[in-house]
C-alpha cells in the first residue's frame, strides 16, 4: 500500500532523496510514479529523475518502463537525458543510446562531459569506430578533450574497436591519468594477448606516488595469469592484494580462486575459498570445476552438497561440472538428483547441459536413460551425437551405434573426427572388424578426414581385440605416421593374451623406450614375464621402476550407496565396515569355489610366491571389495554398480561372472575401457575386452 499523501509530501518537501531511497524495486517505483501523478508532482524533474535512475541503471530495474516514463516528461533535463543514454549504453541494445543522444541534441539540450562517456561506451560495445571518431571530434570541438572521464572513454572505445595504436597515443598524451586510465590500457592489452606490456605498465603504475592499483587492476592481471597458467605471478598478485587490503573484494577473490584452480594449485584454492568473507555462485562453481578437472570427483560432490546446504542455487554451468563428477565416479543416484534439480529450479536446459545428462547416464551405466534424454532433445549438435555414440560404444552396443550414425547423417548433422573415434570404438568393443575397416575407409574417402593417432589407435585396438595380432602389427608398420607408445602397448596386451611371448617381449621393450616414465608400460612387461614364470626378468623390471622412482598407479574402485561414494583400493582396510566387508569377501570366495567355473588367474601376480599367497593377493582387488560392500549393503536381487579406474583383470572378470550367478545379482562394472554387465554368470562383453 502507498503511504498516506501527507506522509509522502512531508518527506518530499524536506528531501527528494527520500524518494530515491524508496525506489528499490519496480513495484515500489510504480507506487511512487502513481503518487507523483496523483499529486501533480510529475512535472518536477528532480522527482521523476529518481524513478528513472532506478529503472534505467539498476540491475533490478526495467528499461522499457523507464522509457515510458521518459516519454511523458515535457522537458527532460540534462540529468534525465544522460540517465537514459547511460541505461541503453549498458543494455542489450546499445544502439538506442546513440538514438537518444541525437534526440537530445535535436531537442536543444547540449551534451556535457557525462554524455560523451556514455555514448562512447555504446560505440565500444557496438564496435563502431567510425561513429566513435565522430564523437571524438565533437569532444575536441567543445573543449572536452582534457576531461579525464571523456579521455578514459575514448581510450576504452578505441581499444575495444582494436585500434590499440590510437588508444596508446591518447594514453601517452594524457597528463591526467587516473587509475581508470591505467586499468583501461592494462585490460585492453590483456584482451589482445599482449601480456608483457600489461605487466610492465603494472610495475610502472606501482612506482607512482599519486596513484595506486585497485581491485580492477588486479582483476585484469590475475585473469592474465589464469590464461597464461602463470602460477608464480598469480601468487605474487594474491599477496599484493593482501597488502592493499583488497583480498575481501568478492570479484577479485573469485578471480584468484579461479586462477589457483586452473593452474592446478588446489591447496591454495581451498585456502582462498575458506578465507572468503562471502561466497557467491561463481565462487562455488570455480571450486567445483577445479576439483572436477583435477580428478577430485568425490570431493567435488561433497562440496556440491555443502553448496546446497547454504542455499546457493546452481545454474547450468555448475550442474554441467557436477554431472561430470557424477559421470566419472558412476554416481547414478546423485546424477538423478541433479536431473530433478534442473526441473525444480527451472534451470536453462541448453544443449551443453542436456549433453552432460546424456553423458552422465551413459557413464553411470544406465544407457536406456541416456537414450531417453538424447531422444527428447529438440536440438542436438555434433558433440551430442558423439556423446551418445560413445556411450553406446562403452556398453558394447556396436550395432546400435552404427544405426545412430546413420540417423545422424539423415538428420543433417555432419560427423567430425571425434564421431569416427567413437564409432570405431563401438566397432572395437563389439568385435565388428569388417565394419570397423569400412568405417575407417569411409572417414577418409567420403568425409575427407585425415586420420589422427587416435583413429589409428582405434584400428589397432579393433584388430587386437579380435586376436588378429599379425594384422595389427602389419597395420602399425604400414602407418604413414610413427606409432606412439599407446599403439604398441595395445599390441603388447594382445600378444600376451594371444600367446606370442617373443613378439610381446620385443614390443614391451620398445614401449618402455617410447615412454620411459610410464608406470603402466613397466607393469605390462613385468606381467608378461610373470605370466611365463621368468621371475628374474619380472623383478628386474620392478627394480627399474624403483630406481626411477616410478610408482604403480593404484587400482581404485567406487560404489555409490544412498548418494554417498565409497572408495576402495586393493587390500583396503580404511573403511568403517572393514570387518563385515572381509567376512563377505570370504563368503564370496567360498560360494564361488562351491559353484565352480572360476579358476584363479595366478599368472597375473607379479611375484614368485606360492599359489595360495597369489590367490590371496588377487582376492583383495579393489573391485571385489566394492562388490562385497554392495552385496552386504543392498537388498537381495537389486543391481550393483561399481566403477574402476583401471582395466579389470582377467581373474576379477571371471570371478564376478560367477558372483552374478551365485548371488543372483546384476553387477554393472565400468573399467577404464568399457562397461561390463554381468548377469547369470555371463558378461555383456562376451569375454571380449
Amino acid at each position: 500500500m502507498i503511504s498516506s499523501s501527507s506522509k509522502w509530501i512531508k518527506h518530499l518537501s524536506t528531501d527528494w532523496l527520500w524518494l530515491r531511497n524508496h525506489c528499490t524495486t519496480v513495484k515500489k517505483t510504480k507506487q511512487a510514479h502513481a503518487f507523483l501523478l496523483r499529486n501533480r508532482l510529475f512535472d518536477e524533474n528532480l522527482a521523476v529523475s529518481k524513478l528513472i535512475s532506478f529503472l534505467a541503471i539498476s540491475e533490478s530495474g526495467k528499461l522499457d518502463y523507464a522509457r515510458k516514463i521518459f516519454t511523458q516528461i515535457e522537458n527532460p533535463d540534462m540529468f534525465i537525458w544522460n540517465t537514459m543514454i547511460r541505461g541503453y549504453a549498458r543494455s542489450i541494445n546499445p544502439s538506442e543510446a546513440i538514438s537518444f543522444y541525437y534526440l537530445m541534441v535535436q531537442s536543444g539540450v547540449v551534451a556535457d562531459n557525462y554524455t560523451y562517456p556514455f555514448v562512447l561506451t555504446a560505440c565500444a560495445r557496438l564496435a563502431a569506430p567510425e561513429l566513435g571518431r565522430r564523437f571524438h571530434s565533437e569532444t575536441v570541438k567543445i573543449g572536452l578533450e582534457s576531461d579525464v572521464f571523456v579521455l578514459n572513454s575514448l581510450i576504452q572505445m578505441y581499444a575495444n574497436c582494436r585500434f590499440l595504436d590510437v588508444a596508446r597515443r591518447l594514453f601517452d598524451g594524457n597528463p591526467l591519468r587516473d587509475v581508470v586510465t591505467w586499468n583501461v590500457m592494462i585490460g585492453a592489452y590483456i584482451d589482445r594477448g599482449i601480456y608483457e606490456q600489461a605487466f610492465n605498465w603494472f610495475e610502472e603504475m606501482r612506482q607512482l606516488d599519486y596513484i595506486q592499483p585497485d581491485s580492477v587492476t588486479l582483476l585484469h592481471l590475475v585473469s592474465a595469469c589464469t590464461q597464461l597458467g602463470n602460477l608464480e605471478q598469480g601468487r605474487l598478485l594474491h599477496f599484493y592484494s593482501k597488502e592493499l587490503a583488497l583480498d575481501t573484494n568478492l570479484r577479485l577473490c573469485n578471480a584468484i580462486l579461479d586462477m589457483y584452480c586452473k593452474c592446478g594449485d588446489l591447496e591454495s584454492a581451498m585456502e582462498v575459498f575458506d578465507s572468503m568473507p562471502e561466497r557467491d555462485l561463481l565462487s562455488w562453481t570455480s571450486l567445483l570445476s577445479g576439483l572436477t578437472n583435477s580428478g577430485h570427483f568425490i570431493e567435488a560432490l561433497h562440496f556440491f552438497g555443502q553448496m546446497q546446504s547454504v542455499n546457493i542455487r546452481p545454474d547450468e554451468i555448475t550442474l554441467v561440472t557436477v554431472l561430470s563428477a557424477c559421470a566419472q565416479t558412476g554416481a547414478l543416484d546423485q546424477g538423478k538428483y541433479i536431473h530433478l534439480l534442473i526441473d525444480r529450479y527451472k534451470v536453462n536446459r541448453d544443449i551443453i547441459l542436456e549433453t552432460a545428462l546424456v553423458d552422465m547416464y551413459a557413464k553411470c551405466g544406465n544407457i536406456n536413460f541416456s537414450l531417453q534424454v538424447f531422444n527428447k532433445m529438440r536440438v542436438k549438435n555434433v558433440f551430442t551425437w558423439n556423446t551418445m555414440i560413445g556411450g553406446l560404444a562403452m556398453h558394447g552396443h556396436g550395432q546400435q551405434a552404427m544405426a545412430l550414425f546413420e540417423r545422424m547423417k539423415q538428420e543433417g548433422s555432419m560427423p567430425d573426427d571425434v564421431t569416427f573415434i567413437a564409432f570405431l570404438c563401438a566397432c572395437s568393443h563389439a568385435g565388428l572388424v569388417k565394419e570397423g575397416i569400412e568405417v575407417f575407409k569411409l572417414m577418409q574417402e567420403v568425409y575427407l578426414i585425415k586420420p589422427r593417432m587416435e583413429h589409428y589407435g582405434c584400428m589397432v585396438d579393433l584388430l587386437c581385440r579380435a586376436r588378429l595380432v599379425d594384422d595389427a602389427l602389419a597395420f602399425i608398420e604400414n602407418m604413414p605416421i610413427k606409432a606412439n607408445a599407446v599403439l604398441w602397448a595395445t599390441l603388447l596386451g594382445a600378444c600376451r593374451i594371444g600367446g606370442h611371448p617373443e613378439l610381446a617381449e620385443k614390443v614391451g621393450k620398445r614401449v618402455i623406450e617410447l615412454e620411459p616414465d610410464s608406470d603402466g608400460r613397466y607393469v605390462q612387461l613385468s606381467n608378461l614375464y610373470a605370466g611365463i614364470h621368468r621371475w628374474d626378468e619380472a623383478m628386474k623390471i620392478r627394480n627399474q621402476m624403483t630406481l626411477k622412482k616410478i610408482e604403480k598407479t593404484p587400482g581404485y574402485s567406487w560404489i555409490e550407496l544412498n548418494g554417498m561414494i565409497h572408495q576402495f583400493i586393493a587390500g583396503d582396510r580404511a573403511h568403517t565396515q572393514t570387518e563385515e566387508i572381509y567376512m563377505m569377501v570370504e563368503e564370496m570366495y567360498q560360494r564361488v569355489k562351491l559353484a565352480g567355473g572360476h579358476i584363479t588367474g595366478t599368472t597375473q601376480v607379479l611375484f614368485d610366491i606360492d599359489e595360495e599367497e597369489k590367490e590371496h593377493s588377487l582376492f583383495l582387488h579393489s573391485e571385489k571389495l566394492a562388490i562385497a560392500f554392495g552385496l552386504m549393503s543392498t537388498a537381495p536381487g537389486s543391481p550393483i554398480r561399481i566403477v574402476k579406474n583401471l582395466r579389470v583383470c582377467n581373474d576379477c572378470h571371471s570371478f564376478v561372472k560367477v558372483i552374478s550367478k551365485v548371488f543372483n545379482r546384476e553387477i554393472i562394472a565400468r573399467d577404464r575401457n568399457r562397461f561390463h554387465h554381468f548377469r547369470e554368470g555371463k558378461c555383456s562383453c562376451m569375454d571380449f575386452w
